[in-house]
C-alpha cells in the first residue's frame, strides 16, 4: 500500500533534482566554453599590447578583442591596440558607457603622470557570456516540460488504475458478499474511505437482513392462521348451505386461497434473497423443460392452454437446480394465467453464441411498453384485474436469476400478440 502523496511527487521530485543538475552542468559546459574563448582573447590582446606589436597568426572574432588607446600628456596618440574603432576620449575617470558608429561599449580610463589609458570593450561580448548561461539553464528546463507532462500522467494513470480496479471490484461485488472489501496497492489516503464504504455496507446488510427476517416472520406467522381458514372454509363448503350462502363461502374460500398463495410468495421471496447462489450440478436443461411441463399440464388444460416444448439445440449448464426450475416455473406459470383459452405456450430451448437461451412465448394481451420497467418490482400488476396475481412472481424470478447469473427480460413478440420471457445462461457446462 503507497501513499497518493508519494505517488505523484516522487518521481517528478527525482525528475526536477535530474534537471536542475543537467541545467547546471549544461549552463557550465557552455559559460566555460565562452568564458574560455573571450578569456583566451583577452590573454592574446594582453600578449599584443604588452610586445606592442600584432603576431601574425592572431585569430578571434573584433568583439572579443579589446581597443586600448594611450595618449601622452600632449594628446598625442602614443599607442593603439585592437580593432580599428575611433573610440573617443571621455573625460569621466573610471568605468562608463560609450556608443560609437551605433555600437554600444563599455569603457575605463584612467591616467597618470605621463598618460592617460582608454580600455574599451563592446557590450555584445558580454551579452554573448550572459546568452550562453541562459541557454544551458533554459534548455534543460524546456527539456523537462514535456517529459515532466508524461511522468505526471503516468503517475496519475498508474494510481487512477488501481481506483478503477477498486471501481469494478464494487461494481460486480455481490449483494450476498459478507467479507469487507481488502483491496491492495492503493493509495494510503483512500484507506479511510475504504473503511467508511464497508462500515456503510455492513449496516445496509444488515437492515436488509432485519427487513427479510421480518417479512419471512410474518409469512411464516400468517401461514398457520390461514391454512385454518382454508380448512373452515372447505368444511363451510362442505356443508348444506343456501345458493347465497354457498357463493358466498366460495368468495370467502377464493380470498383465503389467494392470501394463503401471498404468504407462501412471500416466504419463498425472503428465503431466496436471503440464501447464497449454489451452482454445483450439471443441468440438461432440455429434461429440465419436460419435467417442469409435466408439472403443469393439468392447470394448461384446465384453462384450455396447449403446452408446446421446441428443442432446437439441447445444452446443459451448470447452476443451481432449484433456482432454475423456479425461475422456468415462474415464467410458464405466468404465460398459461396471461394466455386466452385455446392459445398455445411455447418453452423453447436454443444456443445464442454458446449461450444456451430458454424462450417461454405466450399469446395473452402482451405487456405495454410503458409498464414494461416496472414488472419485477414487488407488488407491481400490469395486468387486468380478472387475471389473479400478487405481483411478486416476477421480482422473485428476477432475485433468483440475478443471484445466479442469468439474464431474465421480457419483451413484446414480434410475430403475433404476446410475451416472450427470456432467460440467457452465461455459457454450457462442458
Amino acid at each position: 500500500m503507497n501513499s497518493l502523496l508519494r505517488t505523484i511527487l516522487a518521481p517528478i521530485t527525482a525528475l526536477l533534482a535530474a534537471f536542475c543538475l543537467a541545467a547546471a552542468a549544461a549552463s557550465f559546459g557552455l559559460v566555460t566554453y565562452e568564458a574560455n574563448k573571450f578569456l583566451d582573447a583577452q590573454l592574446q590582446e594582453i600578449a599584443i599590447n604588452t610586445s606592442k606589436k600584432t603576431p601574425m597568426d592572431f585569430e578571434t572574432e573584433d568583439e572579443d578583442r579589446l581597443v586600448v588607446r594611450v595618449w601622452d600628456r600632449s594628446g598625442a596618440i602614443v599607442y593603439h591596440g585592437g580593432p580599428s574603432v575611433d573610440m573617443p576620449w571621455t573625460h569621466q575617470p573610471g568605468l562608463s558607457d560609450a556608443v560609437v558608429d551605433g555600437q554600444p561599449w563599455r569603457v575605463y580610463r584612467w591616467s597618470t603622470a605621463h598618460h592617460n589609458a582608454l580600455i574599451a570593450q563592446t557590450w555584445s561580448a558580454r551579452r554573448e557570456i550572459a546568452a550562453f548561461a541562459a541557454k544551458g539553464a533554459a534548455l534543460p528546463l524546456l527539456l523537462a516540460v514535456p517529459l515532466a507532462w508524461l511522468l505526471i500522467r503516468w503517475s496519475i494513470g498508474r494510481t487512477l488504475r488501481e481506483f478503477h480496479r477498486l471501481s469494478s471490484a464494487i461494481g460486480n461485488r455481490s449483494l450476498e458478499a459478507r467479507e469487507p472489501l481488502r483491496p491492495t496497492d492503493i493509495p494510503t489516503e483512500i484507506v479511510p474511505l475504504i473503511a467508511a464504504i464497508n462500515q456503510l455496507v455492513e449496516r445496509y446488510r444488515q437492515a436488509l437482513e432485519t427487513q427479510r427476517r421480518f417479512v419471512a416472520d410474518a409469512a411464516h406467522e400468517l401461514r398457520t392462521p390461514l391454512a385454518a381458514l382454508q380448512i373452515q372454509t372447505d368444511n363451510l363448503l362442505a356443508s348444506d348451505l343456501s345458493k347465497q350462502s354457498r357463493e358466498l363461502a366460495n368468495e370467502l374460500g377464493d380470498g383465503v386461497r389467494r392470501s394463503s398463495h401471498l404468504a407462501n410468495q412471500l416466504l419463498e421471496m425472503a428465503r431466496s434473497e436471503g440464501s447464497p447462489a449454489v451452482c454445483n450440478r450439471t443441468i440438461d436443461l432440455a429434461a429440465l423443460i419436460t419435467s417442469i411441463l409435466t408439472e403443469f399440464v393439468t392447470s394448461a388444460s384446465a384453462s384450455g392452454i396447449h403446452l408446446e416444448r421446441d428443442i432446437a439445440d439441447p445444452a446443459s449448464v451448470d447452476a443451481d437446480d432449484t433456482a432454475v426450475r423456479k425461475i422456468l416455473s415462474i415464467l410458464i406459470d405466468n404465460a398459461i394465467c396471461y394466455s386466452s383459452r385455446d392459445s398455445v405456450v411455447t418453452v423453447k430451448l436454443s444456443l445464442t453464441e454458446n449461450q444456451p437461451r430458454i424462450d417461454v412465448m405466450d399469446s395473452g394481451p402482451g405487456i405495454p411498453n410503458d409498464v414494461m420497467p416496472f414488472i419485477y418490482d414487488r407488488f407491481y400488476r400490469g395486468a387486468p384485474q380478472e387475471i389473479e396475481g400478487s405481483g411478486l412472481g416476477l421480482a422473485i424470478a428476477k432475485a433468483a436469476a440475478d443471484r445466479n447469473n442469468i439474464r431474465l427480460f421480457h419483451q413484446r413478440r414480434t410475430d403475433v400478440q404476446g410475451t416472450v420471457a427470456t432467460m440467457i445462461f452465461n455459457q454450457c457446462s462442458a
